[in-house]
């Protein structure tokens, strides 16, 4: 019989820029996970860890047991790197839930950690190349080009004209900035306006710099427990939902870039499993690398209808006071993005808030979460629901 499974702790580190190595960042948030959770570090059974780049950028592999040891685990436990581009430490977490519900532990420490701010642009560049299909990157594609494509696939289909759809996106550019200004953890701690995300540097028309997030160094780890463990922590907040699935590794292969299917499948598997739908939902963090893609998240994972996301943020539903809040962390957009940890980022993020001690706004009334985390040009996926029980 499947187990239930919690979260009892959670430790974040401030996203930006950090002279401190990716793996002394994640332990500094493992330990805060650790007292958070009441546990000493010797309960701990395994370690699963997102992180993708660390060859390139800190020029480390083997990483997940060099982050036991600088953690201070001395007990022999299993420790596992995922590299699945941005999806890494939510597919940690979903393979690290799947360990306790089937028996195998108890107690496991998840999470994520990258240092991309603190190393030369050049250098981050080439590393996420890696995370895209090799023929369309030798043609010169880049992930801002891919969001233009699918930013126009998006007005295309809904008869959005140039300058609506500028605005629409600015639209969830400030209000992403505006939740990420009250989080003492994110990346960018101030409002912008949508003349300054219009008036910005063009990437990829109609994308512009501040349509974009901004790479970053940052950790976040928490902890898993069965249901046996859990029930005893102060606020557990119990995994309803989660499932992975896979999209088309090459963009051309795709019919329409203004959904994503993979997105779709392992929300309706999440859902099922939780026994809810969409409506149940109260708050949720999706993934905004670029803002069109929290619209893509929204629409495909059923939360908005096709063609209804785009006004979501300039019609106020998705902020923290709205009928669907969405990034009040900030997201990628302000939060920041540390490619490997963003997952685990946007899990202990949900937790705090379903709990009500999040270090930013909070939603009104709460009781459950999504994340949605997507890796590469749409990838890999998670889709996870959460739930606090009264």
């Amino acid at each position: 019989m499947e187990r239930k499974v919690a979260i009892i702790g959670v430790g974040i580190e401030k996203a930006g820029e950090s002279q401190v190595p990716s793996w002394e960042l994640f332990a500094s948030a493992a330990i805060e996970a650790l007292k958070d959770a009441d546990l000493h570090r010797n309960r701990v059974e395994a370690l699963h860890v997102g992180n993708v780049y660390s060859a390139f950028t800190e020029m480390q592999t083997n990483i997940a047991p060099l982050m036991l040891t600088s953690i201070g685990i001395e007990s022999n436990v299993a420790a596992v790197r995922y590299e699945t581009a941005c999806a890494s430490s939510s597919i940690a977490f979903h393979q690290a839930y799947l360990g306790i519900a089937s028996g195998m532990y108890d107690v496991v420490l998840v999470g994520g950690a990258e240092r991309l701010r603190s190393i030369s642009g050049t250098a981050v560049q080439e590393a996420m190349a890696s995370s895209m299909d090799g023929s369309e990157r030798s043609a010169g594609l880049t992930f801002a080009a891919y969001w233009s494509y699918v930013a126009r696939a998006y007005a295309r289909k809904h008869r959005i004209g140039d300058a609506q759809l500028e605005s629409l996106l600015a639209e969830i550019s400030v209000k992403n900035h505006y939740h990420g200004s009250f989080n003492d953890y994110a990346h960018f701690q101030k409002e912008v306006n949508v003349e300054a995300v219009l008036g910005s540097p063009q990437v990829a028309p109609p994308i512009k710099v501040m349509d974009c997030c901004p790479f970053s160094d940052g950790a976040a780890a928490f902890v898993l427990a069965a249901e046996d463990v859990a029930k005893n922590a102060k606020a557990p907040i119990w995994v309803a939902g989660t499932a992975q699935a896979s999209g088309s590794y090459s963009a051309s292969d795709r019919d329409d870039l203004s959904v994503n299917p993979a997105i779709s499948v392992a929300a309706r598997k999440a859902f099922a499993q939780a026994r809810i739908g969409p409506k149940d939902i109260g708050v949720a963090e999706v993934h905004d690398c670029v803002n069109i893609h929290e619209v893509v998240c929204l629409e495909s994972a059923g939360l908005f209808d096709e063609g209804r996301g785009i006004y979501a943020a300039a019609e106020r539903e998705t902020y923290f006071d709205g009928s669907c809040p969405v990034n009040l962390s900030g997201g990628l957009k302000s939060r920041g993005h540390p490619v490997g940890a963003t997952g685990a980022y946007q899990i202990c993020e949900i937790a705090q808030q379903l709990r009500g001690d999040f270090n930013g706004k909070r939603p009104e009334k709460a009781n459950t979460g999504m994340t949605v985390n997507v890796g590469g040009t749409g990838t890999a996926v998670t889709v996870n629901i959460f739930r606090r029980e009264e």
